[in-house]
Parts: structure tokens; sequence; C-alpha cells
């Protein structure tokens, strides 16, 4: 059940990241549908799952993208994947020789691993991207999931027009968005303005990637050097921010995708030592 929960969840967050506009909720599920299709036929025909196991993983992947789809705030999509991780920490403890249907023991460790390192590289931005977005206030808001959205979610700088009273209340004021900042609805993002920051997308997944190659190799050394390196190399940006924004965005990220590669990387020590 839980190859098909795992990579039905993996296909739910691949969605986001594909569609352009995740609020165009038709295309998502078309997409979704498609996946978990083969999903199912990978794990029926490929793993030899039951059909009971496909049929119950399957059901919980859809109120996983249904959820999502009703409740994409960030205040959501916290709730999903803390209610995920508790759930994947009881499947984990069960005896695999009692519970051969629900056991993430009994199933072949390769695929959870696959399946584990997609989850944490491009759908935990979208997690980290809600964690920023409640540390400032904003936990019912939209979280953009897209992978050409930015990371870090900024205030929008508004900037009220000069003129007499009536052409201020006649005339909308436009707000122009800092490089950086989350999409807000009915303001046009200039493309050149958020793409210099874009990088966030590729540098947070690399990063955990890399701590947790370095964990499973013992190296906490190496890892320690990361950590700091990251910081050094912020530390000019962020010295220059008087507000201290920027750090406290620097210090919740960093720490956040940290943990999450740290978990990662105990997990897949515990399913290879089984």
């Amino acid at each position: 059940m839980h190859e098909v929960l795992l990579l039905g969840i993996a296909a739910s967050e691949l969605t986001v990241l594909l569609t352009s506009d995740p609020r165009r909720w038709s295309r998502r599920l078309s997409l979704f549908l498609t996946l978990l299709l083969a999903v199912i036929c990978y794990s029926w025909f490929i793993l030899g799952v039951s059909a009971v196991a496909n049929a119950i993983g399957a059901t919980l992947a859809v109120v996983w993208f249904a959820w999502d789809l009703v409740d994409p705030s960030a205040r959501g999509v916290l709730a999903r994947w803390a209610l995920a991780s508790v759930g994947f920490v009881a499947l984990l403890s069960l005896d695999p020789l009692n519970f051969p249907l629900l056991s993430l023991r009994s199933g072949r460790p390769i695929d959870l691993i696959i399946t584990v390192l997609f989850l944490v590289t491009g759908p935990v931005n979208h997690l980290i991207t809600a964690i920023l977005q409640c540390a400032r206030g904003r936990a019912s808001d939209p979280v953009p999931g897209w992978i050409n959205a930015p990371v870090l979610p900024a205030m929008p700088d508004v900037t009220p027009e000069e003129g007499d009273d009536r052409e201020e209340e006649s005339e909308v004021v436009e707000a122009s968005v800092i490089s950086g900042a989350l999409p807000v609805l009915g303001v046009e993002v200039d493309e050149e303005e958020v793409t210099a920051l874009r990088g966030g997308r590729w540098i947070g997944p690399l990063e955990r990637l890399l701590i947790i190659v370095l964990a499973g190799a013992g190296a906490e050394v190496a890892i320690a050097a990361v950590v700091a390196a990251k910081g050094v190399i912020r530390f000019p940006e962020i010295s220059q921010d008087s507000t201290g924004e920027k750090a406290e965005e620097f210090l919740i990220g960093s720490v956040s995708s940290w943990i999450l590669a740290a978990l990662v990387a105990m997990l897949i020590r515990v399913v290879s030592l089984h």
C-alpha cells in the first residue's frame, strides 16, 4: 500500500510543480489521474502489490490531492505534511510480518528511498514556502508551488500615486512586487525581476541532497562546512538589510530545510537496515 501512497503523493506534488497556474484544477486533475494510473500499473505489474493495497494507497493519494485543491493555504500545506509525517512514522513502526499491507518495511527499500528523495527535492520547496508564509502571518494565503515561482515570500511595495483627492479615489493603485515576492492576484509580475531569484528553487534541493549524501557517508564535518559556507555566502546580503527580514527568512528557511534533510537521512538509514 505504501508504495502506491508515496508515489501517489509524489504524483500530486509533481502536478503542482509542473502546472503554471495551480488554480487551473482541471489541468492538474487530468495530469494527476494520468500519473496515478501509471503508479498503479507500476505497483501492480512490477512490484506485485495486491489489488487491495493498490486501492487503499490510491484512495489516500486522491484524498491528499483533493485536500490540496480544497485548501491550498499555507496552513493546509503544513497540516497535510504534518499528518503525513505522523502516518509514515506509524507505518514504519509496524511489523512487516504481521502487517504486510501497511508496513513501510514490507516492500523494496530502493523504491521507498527513491520516492522520499524525490519528495525532499521539489515538493519540499512547497513546504518551506508554507513555513515562511506562516512565519510572516500569511497562514491563510495560498502557497504557489509551480517550479517557476520564487521561493521567499516578500511583501508587495505599495506606493500611492501623486495627484489630487479625486484622482486618488478614482484610480486603482498598483503594487510593484519586490523581487522574490509571491505572485499577488491582480498584479502583473515582471518576468525579468523574478528570474534572478529562481535559483533558490535549485539551491535548496541540491543542498538537501548533498546533506543526505554526506550524512549517509558519515561526513558530519563536511555537513558543518556546508552549513557554515551557506551562512558566509549569504552574510553580505543579510547584513545590508536593516529590517532583519532577510535574516529571519534565511534562518527559518535554512533550518527547516536542514531538519527535513536530517529526517530523510535517518529514514533512509532505518529502511536500509531492514
